[in-house]
């Protein structure tokens, strides 16, 4: 009997060993992720080309054979700017990259750092205090599961500046001019005398060089990969400050059909995507600066006092803006003197404390 049970034993040590060996037959989730500019602008580039092959390589190194296949849907294929978040709340995506400006109406507390410009803090600190809020003001991120969605992570743009077809070295040289604007970002021109035409950031070159308007509020680097510095030379940095312009959503049943631990390596590695985003973005920053420059574009800084002076001609949007939030039922003056707080407790040069007046 002793014999027959060594032969037992001997037998199931093998079989253990086989299985440990084995490869792991796990289930492949397909995921179509979708986002309305093209994948050569930064936030879209850090998720396609970054992002989604860390998560990929966190779930080959789990081990349980379970494997995400991304159908990278960009460039408005899906969905264009102004449908892209319900594609994603009706499920015709499984997940979004969504810019927060196209969204004033379903996500109006997104809009915190776009209603208190003229503020110098660094994409790393709006990183910091995008996350404080969001503990402590939870507001926020049911606005996205009202939406049928959950919110995972924000992306931070750079500071907008000014692109025109005339010299802005003074306030004033706004006054009677027309100027494109996406979304939220109009109420920046309030107070300055020039007029505001809804647009957005691909039809800006279109749209100056057919004569629409006459410039448009956009970073460096969107300015040249959308050409808008080629029709509107005249580059000046006014440093509104950056935004937390897009977000990392999902469909909440997409979502829900992860297994736990894969939720849990997204969250994980998507913390790091506005990381991934200023690394993209410190290399390009320079680059394209230097090809405008070469290519005609005159740069120039707004000085620091007519950065007062506009700000200060500014009605001020942010109480309004927190006001409306009140009118909703949402907390807009608790979110506005926490985002400010948040500001002065870093040190951050302000222009205007729009909390206080």
């Amino acid at each position: 009997m002793a014999k027959r049970l060594g032969v037992g034993i001997t037998a199931a040590t093998m079989a253990l060993a086989l299985a440990a060996t084995a490869p792991a037959y796990g289930k492949t989730y397909k995921i179509t992720m979708a986002a309305a500019p093209p994948p050569m602008v930064t936030f879209v580039a850090a998720f396609k080309n970054i992002l989604s092959k860390k998560i990929n390589a966190r779930l080959k190194e789990a081990g349980k054979g379970d494997q995400i296949k991304w159908t990278h849907a960009y460039t408005q294929s899906l969905a264009k700017f102004h449908e892209l978040f319900e594609a994603v709340e009706e499920g015709i995506a499984g997940g979004g990259l969504i810019l927060k400006n196209f969204e004033p109406s379903n996500l109006p507390m997104e809009a915190f750092a776009v209603y208190t410009p003229f503020v110098a803090s660094t994409r790393e600190q709006l990183t910091a205090i995008d996350m404080k809020l969001r503990a402590v003001i939870p507001e926020m991120n049911a606005a996205y599961t009202k939406h049928n969605q959950i919110y995972i992570q924000s992306g931070i743009n750079d500071s907008m500046q000014m692109m025109t077809k005339f010299p802005l070295t003074k306030v004033s040289d706004l006054k009677g001019r027309k100027i494109g604007t996406s979304g939220s970002f109009g109420q920046w021109i309030r107070g300055t005398g020039s007029i505001s035409v809804t647009s957005s950031m691909n039809q800006s070159y279109t749209n100056i060089k057919n004569g629409v308007y006459e410039g448009y509020p956009i970073g460096w680097i969107l300015g040249f990969i959308y050409k808008t510095y080629s029709v509107a030379p005249h580059l000046t940095e006014v440093n509104f400050g950056p935004t937390t312009s897009s977000a990392l959503t999902f469909n909440l049943s997409t979502w829900k059909s992860l297994p736990s631990y894969i939720q849990n390596i997204i969250k994980e590695e998507s913390v790091k995507w506005p990381a991934y985003q200023n690394m993209i973005d410190n290399k390009k920053r320079a680059k394209f600066k230097a090809i405008m420059k070469k290519k005609g574009a005159k740069f120039s800084v707004l000085s620091n006092s007519e950065r007062e002076k506009w700000a200060a001609a500014m009605p001020n949007i942010a109480k309004e803006w927190a006001a409306r939030l009140e009118k909703k039922g949402l907390p807009g003056n608790k979110l506005l003197k926490t985002y400010m707080d948040e500001l002065r407790t870093r040190n951050v040069v302000i222009s205007r404390h729009w909390d206080k007046s």
